[in-house]
């Protein structure tokens, strides 16, 4: 038997980009990973285990009434019990070269079959295949699948591979090549983080000090259209040498700046009238999920790396007006809010809807809002499950910057 050891670190690609094992997240990003540092509880069973630098502070005791398996948090190895010592299996949100030093007093104490995982130690070849390259390699690779029998994939809209700058003064020819909107990417970004929009032609890259800043800290940027977005998604895998396995997909909502704003419960609430045909929406899951799965391993993906795996996609409007799903606009090789979600949906009732979302507050506002949330929209089970309420994701008694819930209507 293995015993996980989750610690919390969603600023890996970050950590990936600068390359340093002494690597530290900017202050409020630092926050956002200790404040948040109990949320792998959701992808947790009760033999598993959460490295937090406090425990005062990650309480998961709120969660109790719930009857649902949470696991230990610790903060050395002493805090060990005997049974689970020579047992752990190390699993960070995300590997980079810096997560291992939160790692090292633990080593000693990993199962014996640790050492023949692919990320037991960092290897330089890690950082090419943690970037944006793989996602590309594997948007690619259905591109071709597509191609090749096209009726089966009707409702997918691949685009081409981006444009590559490589060089700061091939920055103008991006405006001279393209008209917006377009999307600038890093190979390094998370959670929406690393992007810059191109919605006019006043939006000059070659002005931008973060677009040049990002080119020399990074070494190159991609260019990609933007769509007429209708709604997010993501399609969760687990991928180990001999198997590729799918999870389930999840919608998720992001602000206009394009970062990660929550996840939905059921089906999110989306203004088109073209997302109202669930046929044809569950038609367009169905093809992308059989396309993504033969990417995946067309391109052998399993064979180089061992863990979770989410896709980001979107469903948007193309020129004529349809309803289209481009399946592969980035792969996250790491632990994601979406793939949390998936996990967590068994735990909730088959007609629960609502959303889970992350927020900043004050000094004193979180244990307030948890509070009057909860008196506001009381948690209602229904045949053992949650059906509706208001559900901190993180201790609600603790002054947080940052905090986590769940909102069933």
């Amino acid at each position: 038997m293995k015993s996980r050891l989750f610690y919390f670190n969603p600023t890996n690609e970050m950590a990936i980009a600068n390359g340093q094992v002494s690597y530290m997240p900017p202050r409020h990003l630092h926050h956002f990973e200790m404040d948040l540092a109990a949320l792998p509880w959701i992808l947790s069973t009760k033999d598993d285990f959460i490295l937090v630098k406090k425990k005062e502070g990650n309480s998961l005791e709120h969660l109790t009434p719930y009857g649902w398996e949470l696991p230990t948090m610790i903060s050395a190895p002493e805090d060990l019990p005997e049974q689970a010592r020579d047992k752990l299996w190390f699993s960070p949100w995300g590997w980079s070269p810096a997560v291992y030093r939160h790692f090292r007093e633990f080593i000693p104490l990993a199962h014996p079959s640790w050492i023949s995982h692919p990320f037991a130690q960092w290897r330089k070849t890690l950082t090419e295949l943690l970037s944006r390259d793989t996602g590309y390699q594997l948007l690619q690779s259905i591109s071709e699948i597509k191609k090749e029998d096209s009726l089966s994939y009707s409702l997918i809209s691949l685009p081409q591979l981006p444009l590559e700058i490589m060089k700061e003064e091939n920055l103008p020819d991006i405006l001279k090549k393209h008209s917006p909107p377009l999307i600038i990417k890093t190979p390094f970004s998370a959670s929406g983080r690393g992007l810059f929009r191109i919605r006019s032609t006043g939006d000059a890259p070659e002005k931008s000090p973060w677009v040049k800043g990002m080119l020399k800290r990074q070494g190159k940027v991609y260019v990609e259209r933007m769509l007429n977005k209708i709604q997010d998604i993501s399609f969760q895998f687990h991928l180990c040498e001999d198997k590729i396995s799918f999870l389930g997909y999840n919608y998720f909502y992001a602000d206009p700046s394009g970062q990660f704003a929550g996840c939905a419960i059921g089906k999110p609430d989306v203004d088109s009238t073209l997302f109202r045909d669930e046929n044809r929406i569950k038609e367009a899951i169905q093809q992308a999920t059989v396309l993504l799965k033969k990417g995946l391993k067309k391109i052998n993906l399993h064979k180089k790396y061992t863990g979770p795996a989410g896709i980001d996609g979107i469903f948007f409007e193309n020129e004529q007006g349809a309803l289209r799903l481009q399946p592969c606009l980035e792969i996250n090789m790491r632990y994601n809010m979406g793939y949390a979600n998936v996990l967590f949906k068994p735990k909730l009732h088959p007609e629960a809807k609502g959303k889970w979302k992350t927020g900043v507050f004050t000094h004193g506002e979180w244990p307030m809002f948890c509070q009057q949330e909860t008196e506001t929209n009381p948690p209602v089970i229904s045949d053992g499950k949650l059906l509706k309420g208001f559900v901190p994701f993180v201790d609600p008694s603790a002054d947080k910057l940052f905090g986590a819930w769940l909102t069933l209507k």
